[in-house]
Parts: structure tokens; C-alpha cells; sequence
């Protein structure tokens, strides 16, 4: 290990690689989203096939993982860092190249093996460098850059696409991904140690086929076909290998993932924790476009005037609430943050047809601010606990779920809407789904108490 020999200016050359990094990966996953219509008529192809190139990148970093847990703890530091940007590079410089649609998919499937290994890794290592009681404000930038991701992705896909055409943007994140293998170059160090690990290759082939099962069949419901073979019966397929799976880890001397990891309290509240709030904010990223522009009447601008708003304030929160966990812990947090998602389930009841754009602004806000609150001391919670290889293994863990759940929320959320819309109008389906946001808060609820609880008793 090198982490007594990292010199102030090597640590923030390696904080800032790794949050540009994490945030470039991250978004390349939402970058294909509003070009969906420029491939269809490039390459001919249908809108279900194009979709793939975001479905099928999501889907490969969530398999990825899990199997990011035995990479980190066998490969040097430094070299696992080349090597995921190497592949981001490989995979946009492809993309940028490719003459046809099936070696534009393969490309984006590359990037996202790319994508997939940097997620934990880039967390372990920003926990490891700095001590305990920076962990908060750390970890709030590594959400922040996360999230904001998402919310730039779209946009930037957008602009670079009116200046050069999509192949533009696969080009641009080619030659940002040099650059970061050059910072890598010159900041990464070698920080967690180096253990002998074995990669058993049914563990790999029991995990990848149940969280590809499980994705696939989730993102393949629709409004009554929970029980088709598509939807529900490959949900059921991949609950079954990865409940397989998770019964040889437990009874591995060697596991893959240590599933051990769910003794620690503080490590099972935030992850619930952070399966709840996902549930929340994802699942209304895909309601409130639909009221706000279908049933309002709303333009695209207006939505994005609208929501970015609660973006900037939700920076602002991520950036302040790391700095009051450092300094107060945890329950101010998650007392604020419960407060402003209730008050963000019950303003959603009272929407109507002729809601104004300031009041669905201040929901959003409401729902961002409480989620960046939130968001980034559970994460510090879950993980700073924990050290060495369990640090490595519970950081895949908490990804892979929260991979899980980030699908499972947007579905839920229209499969709500669809099934009350069926025999109800527009806007009892909309508040239905409000009133769900508002029962998932309880179970938020539920969990903070029990974390204040268990402090208690720990002390």
C-alpha cells in the first residue's frame, strides 16, 4: 500500500480524476436518451431496437458490478483505473467509428464495462485517502457528480448534437477519456492492497444472469403483462439464480461478494435507505415530465427551466449536507430530508390540470433537496464503516442494488399510473402515484428510527 506516501497535491489530483471520471462514465449512460431519433433514421433501424443502446448499457454496468469486487481486490489500484478508461476510450472511440447500428451497440456495451468498474472503485478509493471525519464531504461530491450526471447528460448530448451530430458526442467523450488516462498517469496511486483472489466462474455466470434476467424482465413490464414469460417470468428467473447465488456466498469460504457485510445495522439501514429514496426520485423522473408537459400542457423549455431549479439547489444541499454530516452526523439529515420528501408526496396530491409551473418547481425542489440530503450520508454511512475487503465488497453490493432499484422505481411508477388510469382519470392516476412516493416516506420513516435507535444502543 502507498496511502502514507500520497502527498496533499496527489490526493486532490486523484479526488479530482476520480469524480470527473465517475461523473463522464456516469453520464454516458443517459447521453443516448434524446438521441434515440437520430439513430433511428441513421441507421434504420426501429425505436425498440435503438433503445438498447441505453437499456444495454445500463444493463452491462449493473452486471459489471458485482464482478468490480474481485477486480479491485486483485488488480494494482493504478492499473484498474487505466484500464476502466481504457475501455470507456475504446467504446466511444468505436461508437464515433461505427458504420453500422450492430457495431454502434457492441461500442456502447464497451463504454459501459467502462462505466461499471469505476463506480465502486472510484468511492473505495476517495474512502480510503481521506480519514473518517471527511468522509461526509467526500462523499457528497462523489454524489453530487453523480447525480448531476444524469441531469447534464441529455443537455449536453443535446448542444454537441446541434454543432456536430451525434457522432460528435462519442467523439467528445473519446477525447475526454484521454485526458483522464493521463491524469491517471500522473495522480493514481496504489492505495488498497493487492490479495490473492480466485474469479469462480459460477458466481460470475449465476450473478450476470440474475441481474440481467431481473433488469430485463422489470423494464419489460407494462401495464398488465406482469405475468407474462417476458416481464414477470424472467424477473422470477433471475430472483431464483441470485437467491442460488446468495446462498453459495454465504457458504463460500472464498465468496465473491461477502454477503457478510449485511451484519453491520448502519450498512442494512442505508441500504434500504437508499432503495427507498431511489424508488422515490426515480420514479418521479418518469411521472412528472408526463404531467407537467401531457397533462398540462407545458413546453420542454418550461420543464427544464422548471426542474433545474431544483437541480442547482439540490448541488448546493449535496455540497452542505457532507459538511454537517462530518460535523453532526447523520440525523440532521435524514430528520430534513423526511420532512421535505413528505412535503413533496402531499403537494404531488394536490396537483391538477391547471397546476402552476412554480408549484410543480418547488415539488421538484423539494424532492431534489431531500434527496441530495439524504443521498450522500447514507452512502458514507453504509461504507465508512466498514474497511478493506469488506469496504470493496460492500460498495459493490450498494451499487448493484441501487442499480436494481433505480430500474424497479421508474417501472413502478408507470405500471401505478397505467393500472389506476385504466378505470380512473388522468389525475387519479397521477395522485395515486403521489400518495405510493408518500407510503415509500413512511418505510423512510420506519428506517431513520430504527438508525437513531440503534445509535442509541451503541453508545
Amino acid at each position: 500500500m502507498e496511502q502514507k506516501n500520497i502527498s496533499s497535491i496527489h490526493r486532490t489530483g486523484i479526488l479530482i480524476t476520480l469524480l470527473a471520471a465517475a461523473f463522464m462514465t456516469a453520464m454516458s449512460t443517459t447521453v443516448t436518451g434524446n438521441m434515440i431519433p437520430n439513430f433511428i433514421e441513421y441507421f434504420g433501424v426501429s425505436s425498440t431496437l435503438a433503445q438498447w443502446l441505453t437499456s444495454g448499457a445500463t444493463l452491462i454496468s449493473g452486471i459489471m458490478i458485482p464482478i468490480t469486487a474481485f477486480l479491485i481486490k486483485r488488480t494494482a489500484n493504478k492499473k484498474y483505473f487505466l484500464s476502466a478508461m481504457t475501455a470507456f476510450a475504446i467504446g466511444s472511440l468505436g461508437a464515433f467509428l461505427a458504420p453500422t447500428f450492430s457495431m454502434l451497440l457492441i461500442s456502447r456495451l464497451v463504454q459501459a464495462i467502462g462505466c461499471g468498474m469505476m463506480l465502486s472503485f472510484a468511492q473505495i478509493i476517495l474512502l480510503d485517502i481521506y480519514p473518517k471525519e471527511q468522509h461526509g464531504t467526500v462523499m457528497a461530491g462523489y454524489s453530487m457528480a453523480a447525480t448531476l450526471s444524469s441531469i447534464v447528460g441529455p443537455t449536453y448530448a443535446g448542444l454537441i448534437m446541434d454543432a456536430f451530430t451525434w457522432r460528435g458526442v462519442f467523439a467528445s467523450l473519446f477525447g475526454i477519456a484521454i485526458l483522464l488516462i493521463i491524469c491517471g498517469i500522473i495522480f493514481m496511486r496504489n492505495v488498497t492492497a493487492k490479495e490473492k483472489a480466485d474469479l469462480n466462474l459460477l458466481y460470475v455466470t449465476l450473478s450476470s444472469l440474475g441481474f440481467a434476467s431481473l433488469l430485463i424482465g422489470v423494464s419489460n413490464i407494462s401495464s398488465g403483462s406482469i405475468l407474462h414469460i417476458k416481464s414477470g417470468g424472467l424477473m422470477l428467473v433471475g430472483i431464483i439464480f441470485l437467491i442460488v447465488f446468495c446462498v453459495l456466498q454465504m457458504k463460500s469460504d472464498k465468496p465473491m461478494l461477502n454477503l457478510r457485510v449485511f451484519k453491520y445495522s448502519s450498512f442494512r439501514i442505508a441500504v434500504l435507505l437508499s432503495l427507498c429514496m431511489y424508488l422515490i426520485c426515480m420514479g418521479n423522473a418518469m411521472i412528472l415530465p408526463i404531467f407537467t408537459k401531457s397533462i398540462c400542457g407545458y413546453s420542454d423549455t418550461a420543464y427544464g427551466l422548471a426542474t433545474i431549479v431544483g437541480s442547482v439547489l439540490s448541488a448546493v444541499a449535496g455540497i452542505c449536507s457532507g459538511r454537517i454530516f462530518d460535523k453532526m452526523g447523520a440525523k440532521p439529515m435524514f430528520i430534513g430530508g423526511i420532512i421535505l420528501f413528505a412535503a413533496f408526496s402531499v403537494m404531488g396530491t394536490f396537483f391538477t390540470e391547471n397546476t402552476g409551473i412554480v408549484y410543480i418547481a418547488s415539488a421538484f425542489a423539494f424532492q431534489s433537496i431531500a434527496m441530495s440530503m439524504m443521498n450522500s450520508p447514507a452512502t458514507t454511512m453504509a461504507l465508512s464503516n466498514l474497511a478493506g475487503k469488506e469496504r470493496i465488497d460492500g460498495s459493490a453490493i450498494f451499487n448493484t442494488l441501487r442499480q436494481i432499484s433505480s430500474s424497479l422505481a421508474s417501472t413502478t411508477a408507470v405500471l401505478i399510473y397505467s393500472l389506476i388510469g385504466i378505470s380512473n382519470s388522468e389525475m387519479s392516476a397521477i395522485h395515486g402515484v403521489y400518495i405510493y412516493f408518500g407510503i415509500v416516506t413512511l418505510a423512510v420513516i420506519v428506517l431513520v428510527f430504527m438508525y437513531i435507535k440503534s445509535e442509541k444502543n451503541s453508545k
